[in-house]
């Protein structure tokens, strides 16, 4: 089972990006076009995961970073 990396509302500290092996600019990138996909605005607050999905603040799954990097 995945574990939570990130479930807070501001951005994502580098230590999301250090655990999922990605640049902080590719992260930023990757939760940006999420976000915008699933209708969401960049204030709304996303779950990220350690296996690199992102979900809603209901656990409904998003997308994942390594599809958008």
């Amino acid at each position: 089972m995945a574990r939570i990396l990130w479930d807070r509302l501001r951005n994502p500290t580098p230590y999301v990006s250090q655990a999922l092996g990605v640049e902080e600019w590719q992260l930023r990138h990757a939760i940006h076009v999420i976000k915008r996909r699933g209708g969401l605005t960049g204030a709304e607050r996303v779950i990220i995961y350690d296996d690199g999905k992102v979900t809603d603040e209901r656990r409904e799954e998003l997308g994942n970073i390594f599809d958008e990097v």
